[in-house]
């Protein structure tokens, strides 16, 4: 057994599919066939006619991981998703913690997960679902379907299908613990599960129980080297120290060069139209000035290195990294899985089973940024201005305003956020036998929540700040000492509480299940039996959310800083379905036919949000000869809006656009340092500035200063429905050969295309930006009124972009095409004339993506991704496409015994803004390739200890983009070697 399971990080299931059933205990005690992934049919052979892979126990817990998300990650239909590298902050509060499975990189959204082929309650309003509330210790296996399955399960099943088939009938006591950490003595993992069942009722009854506990820790970029080496020219425009903006109201040049030159004895600063665009930063202690980078060289600077400082008089702003975030974010987590199956008679069995999770999980993120959207503002009379810059402030035409002021809030600390979740189902149902032929039938309700809350701390509120700014005294009668904002002073205790808030959110999601379908055989043709599959189903999905009152305050603002508005708010929608099935043999033992048929499906889809919906399938199953089996077919898919698309509140998210420069489309278009201002489209990108309202004072010294934006996004109850084709066609082979060294071969070899229309996904704002300026070619004219144009709206004083909007639209089409290649080789030493008892098997998956096109919008360019990193149109399909994602594995295994070692293998990509800019130098992802190592024994007395090693070699992830120190974390090992010991016992 350990050596047909234990090969590599995945078996394909080419030979399980056609010689291998599921566990005898996971038929129905009426009928002794199977249901296939895929198909409501249950048929004698276990036959897949959609491309399927099959992923052992074994191979999950060669992960070395205590949650699934892993194994699927690393398969190459599949990219990353959120998981463990999920650790920073997010304003809503409405995934952080959680692990999804997208495959083929259309989005957790469009990848259905199912638990036995039942639903399981989702875990974000988008209709994802959690990985977490998998129960890992019960998996028998997994099986994945690639492409369309919405005639067999309804919505959600546009990219695939992920059933995880669960272990069933226990009897006596099993108990399981893991131990994991890393190489650099960080991310320790720590499992113990204990399964008990039993017969009862003379074998009428079959119960079992399994209670599971897993603490997984936190794991620091500070102890990672790659992580450490920061970009030393990475410019930032939210310091601790504090800069002051001035927009169109700026210092004179005069007087900045009379302070500078004059006081300081520095060199003249220069700057196009005059002092940059007036902003200059405070060094501590001293209340001297320095000029921030920008037109001008930096100068004066004279703070100590802090987290973000510059090298003096060099221009160069320097990024000495926030090193407190994770590569890995800590879970605790506590799961009761139990399930009761009784047959009350030959012929009607009764079941239950009650899924719960409870588990917490925190993330980390920077401090509290005041800028951009979030910036301050500072009167004249603050009793802390020093004389210096009084001066300043004395020269510019409206001498008295107020000015406009950043500052990173590193005084109160990083930033965390709870999100504890508490998610349960409960399943009741009745199978029985109808009497006639050999039809079955099965009726079930099922009724979940999903309860999250997300706790904020080390914010600060924008109220008390501002209180404490214009006090004539600086604040003193609100906390000991007042507040000093310029420089990187260190404020009383009393001040920082002062400041600091905590919020806190809730968000729960409700499901109700009914369903019923009845299945067997129908009557016969010459090539055999004509089998259908018939049913009806009802779903409820609801969704709240309550904001804590200080993000929803009566005005419509927020008063967190770097935390939007969010609004209290929720929906409903109820799904009623009805669906049929029909297995025709159409010819049999003919010349190269043996077999061919012919499986149709059909549902009728009624939601209470867009109305009533169409799905349709038709596959094909043909086996030419004993050794080749030729499938595939064609499935139409469709996807409702889920509640959260619908209803999701609105609110703003900090969305990086990246830094200008003459040889990247990052930034802002209007920004003087962008490839655009300094192309050949240079004046009409000018006037295109200034119809936006950037003021013609600012307009040849304009900069934006940060490389992020904060971006409106929410739900939209005007979406309809997605509809997705998908077409298959693939061969399976097996080994015609009697020799021993080929007789045990299998190999798959399938092409599919999905092409999603109406897609409803997020019109990425950093994508947006640019087409307004016409990359792409996306607007000719440069007009204002421009589609994209029209979602971003500029500060008539500063310029700088307002809560631009990121819409959730029903978009252009996805069309992905692709190639997927699985083969197996098994080999027994002893067979080929060795001595050795033992057994060597080897596996190999490799998916080949011949496209991933995106049109952002109908009428619009259409684009192809495939082979590229970086932000795509829709934020849903991901940053990484590579072209080739395989897994390969050897296993040398002998009767209690086994070790294997697994490559993992992604090719390089190029960065995503060379789809629409072709001179664009901005760096893509290196190739990468991670060795694992695992190894099993079995000892007496019902015992296996296993042991793994995963990226063997502590292969560094590739640097992702421009910044130096910037990995992505959801496709790249960023966890470095990890060992894990496991030991299981049986009673």
């Amino acid at each position: 057994m350990i050596a047909s399971c234990a090969y590599a990080a995945l078996s394909t299931t080419l030979a399980q599919a056609q010689e291998t059933p599921p566990p005898e205990d996971e038929q129905s005690a009426q009928v002794s066939d199977i249901v296939v992934t895929g198909s409501r049919i249950a048929r004698p052979d276990y036959v897949s006619n959609s491309p399927i892979v099959s992923v052992s126990a074994e191979t999950i817990e060669n992960t070395g991981q205590i949650t699934v998300e892993k194994a699927l990650s690393q398969m190459p239909q599949f990219t990353g998703s959120f998981g463990q590298g999920n650790t920073g902050s997010t304003s809503t509060g409405l995934n952080g913690g959680q692990s999804y499975a997208s495959l083929r990189g259309l989005g957790s959204k469009r990848t259905l997960l199912l638990l036995d082929g039942r639903r399981l309650q989702p875990s974000n309003p988008d209709g994802s679902v959690d990985l977490n509330i998998i129960p890992e210790a019960l998996i028998g296996n997994v099986e994945v379907i690639t492409g369309g399955a919405s005639t067999a399960y309804g919505s959600d099943a546009t990219a695939g299908v992920v059933n995880f088939r669960l272990k069933r009938d226990f009897s006596g006591l099993e108990l399981s613990t893991m131990y994991g950490v890393s190489d650099y003595g960080d991310g320790e993992s720590f499992r113990i599960t204990a399964t008990a069942g039993e017969r009862f009722a003379d074998d009428r009854g079959r119960a079992f129980v399994s209670l599971d506990y897993s603490n997984r820790e936190r794991a620091s970029q500070s102890e990672r080297p790659f992580f450490i080496s920061r970009d030393p020219t990475a410019s930032l425009a939210t310091i601790p120290q504090g800069s002051a903006l001035f927009g169109s109201n700026r210092p004179t040049l005069a007087a900045v060069n009379a302070l500078f030159v004059g006081q300081y004895g520095t060199a003249a600063v220069t700057g196009s139209g005059g002092f940059y665009s007036g902003q200059i930063g405070f060094n501590t202690g001293d209340g001297t000035l320095f000029n921030t980078v920008g037109v001008s060289q930096v100068m004066n600077f004279r703070d100590e290195e802090t987290d973000e400082a510059y090298i003096n008089g060099t221009g160069t702003q320097v990024n000495f990294g926030w090193n407190g975030g994770d590569v890995q974010s800590d879970n605790e987590r506590y799961a009761l899985f139990s399930r009761v199956d009784y047959d009350i008679t030959d012929s009607l069995d009764f079941f239950a089973q009650a899924t719960m999770t409870s588990f917490e999980s925190n993330g980390v993120s920077n401090p509290t940024l005041a800028s951009n959207v979030y910036g301050l503002t500072i009167p004249v009379s603050n009793p802390f201005i020093s004389s210096d810059f009084a001066g300043l402030l004395a020269s510019r035409p409206n001498p008295t305003a107020d000015f406009q002021f950043y500052k990173a809030f590193n005084i109160t600390g990083p930033r965390y956020q709870r999100y504890a979740y508490d998610v349960y189902q409960l399943i009741s149902g009745l199978a029985g036998a109808v009497p006639y032929r050999d039809w079955t039938w099965e009726a079930y309700v099922s009724v979940s929540r999903a309860k999250f809350e997300n706790a904020q701390t080390g914010g600060v509120s924008r109220s008390a700040v501002t209180q404490l700014l214009y006090s004539p005294t600086g604040g003193t009668e609100y906390c000991s000492g007042g507040f000093n904002p310029f420089g990187n002073n260190i404020p009383s205790t009393d001040c920082v509480d002062y400041i600091s808030r905590r919020t806190l959110n809730t968000n729960e999601l409700t499901q109700r299940m009914a369903e019923a379908t009845l299945q067997g055989g129908l009557f016969s043709l010459p090539a055999g039996e004509v089998r259908f599959a018939v049913g009806a189903d009802y779903r409820y999905n609801k969704f709240e959310f309550t904001p804590d009152s200080q993000l929803d305050l009566p005005d419509g603002t927020s008063d967190i800083l770097g935390y939007s508005v969010l609004r209290e708010t929720g929906g409903s929608v109820d799904t009623t379905e009805v669906y049929a099935e029909l297995l025709v043999p159409v010819l049999k033992d003919l010349p190269l036919i043996q077999e061919f048929n012919l499986d149709l499906g059909y549902r009728f889809s009624d939601y209470s949000s867009v109305g009533g919906v169409h799905a349709y399938k038709a596959d094909i199953d043909w086996r030419v000869i004993d050794p080749i089996r030729l499938r595939g077919g064609w499935n139409r898919a469709v996807r409702a809006p889920s509640v959260g698309e619908l209803y999701a509140p609105i609110s703003t998210g900090s969305v990086v656009i990246g830094s200008p420069s003459t040889t990247n489309t990052n930034g802002d278009p209007c920004d003087i340092r962008s490839s655009f201002r300094n192309g050949p489209d240079g004046a009409a990108v000018r006037e295109l500035c200034l119809a936006q309202g950037i003021p013609a004072s600012l307009i040849d010294s304009y900069q934006l200063g940060t490389a992020q934006v904060f971006a409106l996004t929410g739900g939209n109850p005007d979406l309809y429905e997605e509809t997705a084709d998908t077409y298959s066609f693939g061969a399976v082979l097996q080994s015609p050969f009697q020799s021993p060294w080929l007789s045990d071969i299998s190999m798959s070899l399938d092409w599919y295309q999905i092409k999603v229309e109406d897609a409803v996904g997020t019109l990425s704002i950093g994508n947006a930006i640019r087409y307004c300026f016409n990359n792409g070619g996306n607007n000719p004219t440069f007009d204002p009124n421009n589609y994209y144009c029209s979602l971003m709206q500029r500060s008539s004083s500063t310029g700088v972009p307002v809560n631009p909007s990121q819409p959730l639209l029903n978009l252009g089409q996805f069309n992905v095409t692709g190639v997927d290649l699985q083969a197996d080789w098994r080999l027994s030493l002893a067979d080929i004339g060795l001595s050795d008892e033992g057994r060597l098997s080897f596996a190999v998956a490799v998916s080949y993506l011949d496209s991933f096109e995106i049109q952002a919008l109908p009428g619009a360019p259409t684009y192809d991704y495939a082979g590229t990193w970086g932000t795509a149109i829709e934020s849903n399909a991901g940053s990484a496409h590579p072209e080739w994602k395989s897994v390969s594995g050897v296993t040398y295994s002998r009767e209690s015994w086994s070790a294997g070692l697994r490559w993992r293998h992604l090719s390089e990509m190029r960065n995503s803004a060379l789809v629409t800019s072709s001179t664009s130098t901005s760096r893509g992802v290196d190739a990468y390739d991670v060795f694992d190592f695992n190894a099993r024994v079995t000892l007496p007395g019902e015992t296996s200890l296993r042991f793994t090693v995963t990226n063997l070699l502590n292969e560094e992830p590739p640097q992702a983009g421009d910044t130096v120190g910037n990995f992505d974390t959801q496709n790249y090992d960023t966890l470095g070697r990890y060992f894990t010991v496991a030991v299981t016992k049986s009673f």
